[in-house]
């Protein structure tokens, strides 16, 4: 990229390459620069762009010798885009014409490497000058010699130019000047040079000379860009004689007030003056017949710059390269914003206040009216505003220049969202509500609070139909008070209570005299009653209708009532008659308990009716034996003979057996005596037939032993298991803390041994201690596994255990 930092703007071609170099900053040197008002280049050379060398300048600009490839060597010059033809040597630069600039991108720059001769090595002569009339020459030279390259002494043999201006015949210097030393540098730096001058009497053109000043040898090598001659006068400028400052904005139409503009110019001289305008700031067109140092600014529509085309000669002042302009004044016409958005309409809330609100652009504001048009003013600079009162409010526009949208936008608040209820309101108990609600509003949703008196099954909800399941509480009427808030995004409008009356269900449970349900075969039978016995009698049929006792089996007849009255619920009553020859009573075939303990009655009624005795008639609770029910007379009914068992009982002893100490799968084997039919318990585990427990934890354990037949007592033992725990998390949390084994009273002598991985010894503990920390001389040891040796007397006999852990932090 080009850097497009200039002082002007300026039209470039190629840069003139004088053996100087860029990555680059711009400075401006110590000539002479323009102090007035300047007018457009009448002359600009930039040496144009490409990515190749070239062109060759004209004859007669140089006496040096162009070079197409490589670098310029003592004496030559070249055209190019950048600047370092010898790597690291010279500087990497482009050229000084900025890239938005006609001809910028890879613009190109003259390139010197100064002879070791000092004199002339540019001339070019400029026309077009106007007489009488005060110029300025600029040009831009860069040292491109890199000094932190190390390739010549210190910062290399600097660069010195001189800059002479001659008349046409080169017999009179107009102006002089020389740069001075420019020393070598580690990065670009552009340096602008000036010259001002005046033009002699009849005169149009000049000579321009470059001549180096500089010793030959290691450096002075440079660049020369972006020369320059423009005129220059006093300087000139624009003011407002009502309004400070060099613009003024207005909105579009609105009528100007403070019009009149003035220009004046410094210096003693006589000057002359034409009034330009411009829509974009860059074509400028003279305003007809405004030639004064004053003048009335039109209302416009559109943005429009103002400025002065100033001369010393009336002949000049159409002249753009003879002439200087003035400072810009800007009337500025703003663009009205566009209405507001609106972020919908707001609905009135019983709950809390309701904001409406609009967007607008950026750096935009907002007033309140309450009309489309005109109105009262309700809030200013705010884009959201709070009503008190449901209606029709209007946001308007305000950009940063006081100028107002063309139109309002309209935002409402809406009336509160109201709910309408519909169902019955009176229920029996076990029965569903069924109330809908609805609103005029068809976005508003609903939700319910209730509080329920002597009733169940109502609950807080939300939705569009309370469909809630109601029971009362014994036969006390119930009640259940709905409180419906109607809502439209969590803005609440006016609540609806509505009372649902739960009457109690009356079960009615139909009594009957008794109906005898088993006959003979054709065996005369009662007649049905169609009446029940209930305190309130309860009246209905029968299906079948009459007991038929031709045919053997059996059959259900059914008592259906008549309609009740609500909330009346009578079940249907049934009796399952059977006609047979040979019924048998239906007494449990074996009773069994405990000896010793009371024995059962033996009833005279077997449960399906059939009546009789027993033999033997009472249960002897000493032996076990059989026992014959013998059915009364007229009943077709067979004997049935039970078995009566007299059980002892047989748990009287409880042993156990456990695996080794740190076996791998610890199993308690439980022992019962004598033999019996038992359930075995681990701790409050479940209760299990086996009497065998595997993968037992570490600790103290109890085992219990239960007698199914419930004929003996329960009984337990405690159990040790001998293990060691498989990680400790030393971490302050009380949980897991310490490593250590508890053996109780199992083995009172044993010592444990801890050692790292490399077996070196961390902690001797016993069975008493505290167990071990996981430090070392009270430092933390890292998370790891370790090794750990028990020694103990196992049945008389010395054994050692090998194991490890984890430590885990």
């Amino acid at each position: 990229m080009k850097n497009s930092n200039s002082f002007l703007a300026i039209p470039k071609k190629y840069c003139l390459l004088i053996l100087f170099l860029a990555n680059y900053t711009f400075t401006f040197g110590q000539l002479g620069f323009c102090n007035g008002s300047s007018g457009a280049p009448i002359f600009f050379e930039n040496f144009g762009s490409g990515s190749t060398y070239g062109p060759q300048l004209p004859a007669g600009v140089t006496n040096y010798t162009y070079v197409a490839s490589g670098f310029p060597q003592d004496g030559q010059y070249t055209l190019y885009n950048r600047t370092n033809l010898i790597p690291n040597n010279w500087l990497y630069s482009l050229d000084h014409t900025p890239d938005t600039e006609p001809n910028g991108l890879n613009g190109k720059c003259l390139i010197v490497n100064a002879s070791n001769t000092h004199g002339q090595f540019y001339r070019r002569v400029v026309t077009g000058l106007c007489s009488n009339t005060t110029f300025e020459f600029t040009a831009w030279l860069l040292n491109i010699y890199n000094s932190a390259s190390g390739g010549c002494p210190g910062t290399g043999i600097p660069i010195n130019v001189t800059f002479e201006i001659w008349n046409a015949t080169e017999t009179v210097l107009l102006q002089s000047g020389s740069t001075g030393n420019i020393a070598g540098t580690s990065s670009p730096n552009w340096n602008q040079y000036g010259l001002v001058f005046t033009m002699p009497t009849g005169q149009s053109a000049v000579v321009l000379k470059m001549k180096n000043n500089g010793a030959g040898g290691c450096g002075n090598d440079l660049a020369i860009d972006d020369i320059m001659f423009r005129s220059c006068g006093d300087y000139s400028s624009i003011t407002n004689t009502t309004a400070s400052g060099n613009s003024i904005t207005i909105c579009p139409n609105e009528t100007l007030t403070h019009t009149n503009l003035q220009v004046t110019t410094s210096g003693a001289s006589t000057h002359f003056y034409q009034w330009q305008q411009s829509t974009d700031n860059i074509n400028f067109s003279d305003i007809l017949g405004e030639t004064n140092t004053t003048f009335t600014l039109p209302t416009s529509s559109v943005t429009t710059y103002y400025r002065v085309k100033v001369a010393q000669d009336i002949t000049h002042i159409n002249n753009n390269f003879c002439s200087t302009l003035s400072d810009i004044y800007t009337v500025f016409v703003s663009a009205l914003p566009d209405p507001p958005v609106s972020n919908e309409n707001g609905t009135a809330c019983n709950n809390s206040t309701t904001t409406l609100s609009v967007s607008v652009n950026t750096n935009e504001t907002v007033n309140w009216y309450d009309a489309p048009t005109g109105g009262s003013l309700l809030l200013a600079n705010s884009t959201s505003f709070t009503p008190t009162n449901i209606g029709t409010y209007y946001a308007e526009a305000i950009n940063t220049n006081s100028c107002s949208s063309a139109t309002r936008t309209a935002v409402t608040l809406e009336p509160m969202p109201t709910v309408t209820t519909n169902g019955t309101t009176t229920i029996c108990s076990g029965e569903a509500t069924a109330i809908t609600l609805t609103s005029s509003n068809p976005s508003v949703t609903f939700s319910w609070t209730v509080v329920q008196t002597n009733c169940a099954g109502a609950s807080d909800g939300t939705g569009n139909t309370i469909l809630q399941t109601l029971t009362t509480s014994g036969n006390t009427v119930g009640t259940a008070i709905y409180t419906i808030t109607p809502s439209i995004n969590g803005c609440e409008g006016t609540t609806e209570t509505i009372t649902i009356t739960v009457n109690p269900i009356e079960n009615v449970t139909l009594i009957f005299p008794n109906i005898p349900v088993l006959y003979c075969e054709n065996a005369t039978v009662p007649v049905l009653p169609t009446t029940s016995s209930n305190s309130t009698p309860i009246t209905g049929t029968w299906n079948p209708a009459v007991i038929n006792t031709t045919v053997l089996g059996t059959t259900t007849y059914t008592f259906t009532p008549e309609p009740q009255t609500s909330c009346v619920q009578i079940e249907p009553y049934e009796i399952t008659i059977r006609v047979a020859n040979d019924f048998r009573p239906n007494f449990e075939d074996t009773i069994r308990f405990c000896s010793g303990t009371t024995p059962p009655i033996l009833e005279t009624e077997a449960p399906n009716g059939i009546t009789g005795t027993w033999n033997p008639p009472v249960i002897d609770n000493t032996s076990s034996n059989s026992y014959t029910f013998t059915p009364d007379a007229g009943q077709c009914a067979q004997p049935q003979t039970i078995e009566v068992a007299v059980i002892e009982g047989t748990l009287t002893n409880l042993e156990y057996t456990t695996t080794a100490a740190f076996a791998e799968n610890q199993i308690i084997t439980a022992i019962a005596n004598e033999a019996g039919n038992y359930l075995y318990q681990l701790d409050d585990g479940p209760l299990q037939e086996s009497n065998i427990f595997e993968q037992v934890s570490m600790g103290s354990h109890t085992i219990t032993v239960i007698d199914i037949e419930g004929c003996s007592e329960d009984l337990t033992k405690e159990v040790f298991i001998i293990n060691y725990p498989y990680f400790f998390t030393p971490n302050g949390d009380g949980i897991n803390d310490t490593w250590s084994i508890r053996f109780e009273n199992a083995f009172p002598n044993a010592v444990i041994s801890i050692f790292d991985r490399y077996g070196k010894l961390i902690k001797q503990i016993t069975n008493n201690s505290n167990g071990w920390d996981g430090t070392f001389n009270n430092q933390d040891l890292p998370a790891n596994d370790y090794w750990f040796t028990i020694e103990f007397t196992e049945n008389n006999t010395p054994r050692m255990y090998k194991s490890h852990f984890s430590l885990i932090r």
